[in-house]
C-alpha cells in the first residue's frame, strides 16, 4: 500500500505447483497488478512498461515511504534483476540483475526500504545485502555462511521502524535478531519459545 495515499495499491500474484517430486516457479498467473482505487480496477504491469518478457515468478515489492513514487520489484524471470520505477510504478526500468540481488528468488524475494532513504534498500535471502545507491550496488550484510555478528543465515522475516531506520529485527533459522545501528551489532533475542510458552500458559490460566 502507498503510504501517502491508501488507495494505491500494488499486489503481486505468484503461479506455482509443488509436489513431492516436481516444483514449478512461475506461469501466466504471476505478475504485478497496480489500482488507483482502492481495487476497483487494476491494471497489470507488462513489457510496455518496462517489465521482462515472458513467464513470471515469485515478485517482492517494496515502497519508499520517504518518497512513495520510488517503486522497487524484484523479478524472477528468464534473467532475475530488481527493477524500479520512480513515477510510483506507472515505468519501469531494470537496474540490477547480478547475483547479489538474491538467491532462490521462489523462496525468499523479499526487499525493503529505509523509511528515511529511499537509496538504502535491503535484500533478504540467505544472507542480507544492503544498497545505498538505490540497488545498482550490493554489499554483504551478514555472510551466507556460519554466524556473523551472533546472526544465523537464512532470513525470512524483516522489519524496519518506520521512523527510525536504525531500528530493524531480523528473523531467520536460527531465531529473532535487534540491531539498533543499521545492522553493525546484533542482539540474540534468547529463550524466545521460552516466553512464548510462558506468555501463553499465563494467558490461558486467566
Amino acid at each position: 500500500m502507498d503510504p501517502s495515499n491508501p488507495n494505491k495499491l500494488i499486489a503481486a500474484m505468484w503461479e506455482h505447483k509443488r509436489d513431492p517430486w516436481f516444483f514449478k516457479s512461475g506461469g501466466e498467473g504471476s505478475g504485478l497488478f497496480i489500482t488507483h482505487d482502492g481495487g476497483d480496477t487494476w491494471k497489470e504491469v507488462t513489457e510496455k512498461e518496462g517489465f521482462p518478457k515472458g513467464e513470471l515468478g515469485r515478485i517482492g515489492v517494496a515502497i519508499s515511504r520517504s518518497n512513495p513514487n520510488v517503486v522497487y520489484a524484484l523479478v524472477e524471470a528468464k534473467k532475475n534483476a530488481l527493477y524500479k520505477s520512480e513515477d510510483g510504478g506507472f515505468k519501469w526500468k531494470k537496474i540490477n540483475d547480478k547475483p547479489g540481488i538474491g538467491n532462490r528468488p521462489f523462496y525468499y524475494s523479499e526487499i525493503y526500504v529505509d523509511p528515511q532513504n529511499e537509496n538504502r534498500i535491503y535484500t533478504v535471502f540467505t544472507y542480507v545485502n544492503v544498497s545505498d545507491d538505490g540497488g545498482k550496488n550490493f554489499k554483504e550484510l551478514m555472510p551466507a555462511y556460519g554466524v556473523s555478528n551472533g546472526v544465523h543465515p537464512d532470513h525470512h522475516a524483516w522489519w524496519i521502524h518506520p521512523d527510525d531506520g536504525s531500528f530493524m529485527i531480523d528473523g531467520n533459522d536460527g531465531g529473532m535478531n535487534i540491531t539498533k545501528d543499521k545492522g553493525a551489532t546484533w542482539r540474540n533475542i534468547r529463550y524466545l519459545a521460552f516466553y512464548w510458552k510462558f506468555t501463553c500458559s499465563s494467558i490461558l490460566s486467566h
